[in-house]
């Protein structure tokens, strides 16, 4: 279709026209430019008026010519697209190229552009922007009438083998020009983030989620830290562009863990330690904090001088070692129901977009590919850990003398 519709701007549109194929790399974009030249090829009509390259197309009557892009945005100022297909649009790294071709089309008479993509895995992108702008439209919650939003994807927390969601987020199924056995074997034989994002168009916190689907948000309920019972507090610092997270976790009667979080995001205007420092010694006053485990890369000072002040620090080095079983122990807590969460939009962000990264000796958490933070789950680990391994002794802080 993207194809058809790229020769219909080059042979039905206006005098001059420009048509291009863009795409993540040139070898993308020619996948719908190679349909069309397929089309021109067979076509004796459409093979006298044009004049085939490798990677353009040209109608001298007209003056018009159909290209393929790189993904350089760069290189492609001063353009003047007359239509503009766009093949997977999640794989754009930046604006760049998606400006140069829809804001350089000004000039043109009635211009217009046609994204197709799959979903991705951040909604922080340009194609995850477009998403939820569309969404708004089909909503009617925003006006604009020049804005066509098309989009088939499966319900949120569905089960990925129900079949009448395949066939909602897949209309060729019931075209028969897909396979529902082809669809079997990718439900049992790749991974659920991969299947959703590729088979149920549906778009994901991650490439590849550390949690099921769902699990998190199933653990709402009211959280009340209580300042009589034993808690255990873990901490994540910053980096200079990263958020830094406290997560305070106690154990309820019911044999629950409950966890609430603070986090202070990079754009705050008062992050700083100081202020880290503050709450801490408040949580200190006002709770019964067995632990405040911390990673002395980044909190050393700090910690130091708050173990001066009473506060019982312990040394949590994030190392492989110590976050491998902490990362295993709180997914085992959660997809079993013993987490306890207010569902804290910050914090539940945060925790959904985690990732697994495979080591040597086990999975622990990362940003995967994801620019989002994560740094209120690394401190949820430390906190469980250290709430349920509370007989294991851990370092505290020692200021080293040199005489």
């Amino acid at each position: 279709m993207g194809s058809a519709l790229a020769l219909y701007g080059l042979l039905a549109g206006e005098p001059g026209a420009e048509v291009y194929s863009a795409a993540g790399d040139r070898q993308q974009g020619r996948i719908v430019f190679g349909e069309a030249k397929a089309q021109v090829l067979n076509s004796p009509m459409l093979s006298k008026e044009c004049k085939v390259y490798r990677d353009a197309i040209e109608v001298p009557r007209y003056g018009a010519v159909y290209r393929v892009l790189s993904s350089d945005g760069k290189l492609q100022q001063g353009l003047n697209p007359s239509l503009v297909v766009f093949d997977e649009l999640h794989v754009q790294p930046n604006d760049d190229l998606w400006d140069a071709l829809t804001l350089g089309s000004g000039a043109r008479q009635d211009p217009l552009a046609v994204a197709i993509t799959t979903a991705g895995f951040d909604l922080d992108t340009l194609a995850g922007r477009l998403y939820n702008y569309g969404k708004g439209v089909a909503a009617k919650d925003i006006d604009d009438d020049s804005f066509g939003f098309y989009w088939w994807e499966a319900k949120g927390d569905c089960n990925i083998n129900d079949r009448a969601q395949w066939r909602k987020s897949n209309p060729n199924l019931s075209l028969d020009l897909m396979d529902y056995e082809d669809m079997e074997v990718s439900a049992k034989q790749t991974s659920e983030m991969a299947f959703r994002r590729f088979r149920l168009n549906q778009w994901v916190r991650t490439q590849e989620s550390w949690l099921p689907v769902g699990a998190w948000e199933r653990l709402i309920g009211h959280v009340a830290i209580n300042s009589t019972d034993d808690c255990w507090v873990g901490i994540d610092m910053a980096l200079k562009h990263d958020s830094i997270a406290v997560v305070i976790a106690q154990p309820q009667a019911d044999g629950r863990i409950a966890v609430d979080a603070k986090i202070w995001h990079p754009d705050m205007a008062e992050l700083d330690i100081a202020t880290v420092e503050q709450h801490l010694r408040e949580l200190h006053t006002q709770h019964k904090v067995v632990e405040f485990a911390y990673d002395p890369a980044y909190f050393q000072r700090s910690a130091e001088a708050l173990y001066d002040d009473g506060l019982p620090m312990v040394e949590f080095p994030q190392s492989s070692s110590r976050m491998i079983p902490a990362c295993g122990a709180t997914y085992d807590l959660i997809v079993s129901g013993k987490v306890l969460h207010d569902g804290a939009p910050m914090f539940t962000d945060q925790v959904l977009s985690a990732a697994q990264r495979m080591t040597e000796n086990g999975w622990r958490l990362s940003k995967g590919k994801s620019r989002r933070k994560i740094d209120a789950a690394i401190a949820l680990c430390m906190a469980l850990d250290r709430a349920t391994r509370r007989a294991t002794s851990t370092p505290t802080p020692s200021v080293e003398t040199v005489w």
